[in-house]
């Protein structure tokens, strides 16, 4: 008889210690809540903080930019030529003149700048393969999931850093010291950046793929390189080539840039007509090199919903 009221007290001590792990559970779980409440706050105020110094150190006032948006128009006024409409669509003159401020004056070197723009588009498109094969292979080390080891996937990330953290436009300014004006200088100095902007992309990417397929030819004794090849590449290949187009989209762009440096494209030929304050000229370039740029993100778009599919976007 005695030892029931024993049992009865070690029932209720065994159920008295649930009860103590859940309200200390519950502590802990109240003391993070706090924790973070008491961060976020400190980020919310580090960000007010900055962007206070941003508005301030920029002098990004409501009424200082009020006061400037009709300047732009200004400004456009300034390199633009004055539109001659009664002459803007004659072609020549019995000499066999382009009448001056009429389309054929314009794009008297037309073919000229077709060439140069054939060049801004094949220096984009060269600059963007040889990144992004750099990207490619750098990408498996530099992800975290996938690397061989530490030190590799330090260097990988750091090697990206660099490559990406450099503007094209100081990159093509070196390589035209080195090695002298042409598209040359421009190819390596996009290819650069690409392989850094790519690579970084493509890291995530593969830190994002399902690791089942590797864990099963890890299972049969395959090769890092033969884990990456057939466990990883099939499950990113898509996103690869999504990525890669972008990029391409946008060498165009940049390659429509460094010219300024004398790194070749069409934005030499938009340098020499702005130098030479040839405002006409000047006109006719930047039409092709919208019309050249938005033909190329259209071409893109439809190349990148054929391979991927509707379905994924």
């Amino acid at each position: 008889m005695t030892d029931i009221p024993m049992m009865g007290g070690s029932a209720g001590a065994s159920g008295g210690a649930p009860r103590d792990a859940v309200s200390t559970f519950e502590r802990h779980r109240a003391e993070l809540r706090a924790s973070k409440r008491v961060w976020n706050i400190v980020a919310l105020g580090a960000f007010t903080i900055c962007l206070g110094l941003s508005i301030w150190i920029s002098q990004f006032y409501p009424d200082r930019l009020a006061n400037g948006i009709p300047r732009i128009f200004e400004y456009f006024g300034t390199i633009l030529p004055d539109l001659q409409w009664d002459v803007l669509f004659e072609g020549r003159t019995e000499e066999g003149r382009a009448v001056p401020g009429s389309l054929t004056f314009w794009y008297t070197d037309f073919w000229d700048y077709v060439e140069l723009l054939w060049e801004t588009i094949l220096m984009a498109i060269t600059a963007t393969l040889i990144g992004a094969a750099v990207a490619f292979v750098l990408s498996f080390p530099a992800a975290a999931n996938l690397a061989p080891n530490s030190w590799l996937y330090w260097l990988s990330r750091r090697f990206l850093e660099v490559c990406r953290g450099i503007p094209e436009i100081l990159l093509a300014l070196v390589f035209v010291f080195m090695i002298g004006i042409g598209p040359l200088a421009g190819i390596i100095a996009i290819a650069i950046h690409t392989a850094g902007a790519l690579g970084k992309l493509f890291a995530e990417v593969n830190e994002n793929a399902s690791s089942r397929p590797v864990e099963g030819i890890t299972a049969v004794g395959g090769t890092w390189a033969e884990k990456m090849i057939f466990g990883v590449v099939p499950q990113v290949a898509p996103n690869f080539f999504s990525y890669a187009m972008l990029r391409f989209e946008i060498n165009v762009r940049a390659s429509s840039i460094i010219g300024f440096v004398g790194a070749g494209g069409i934005g030499q030929e938009l340098n020499r007509v702005i130098s030479f304050y040839s405002d006409d000229r000047v006109l006719a370039v930047l039409i092709l090199v919208v019309l050249m740029v938005t033909i190329i993100d259209l071409i893109s778009e439809r190349i990148r919903l054929g391979y991927i599919g509707r379905e994924n976007f």
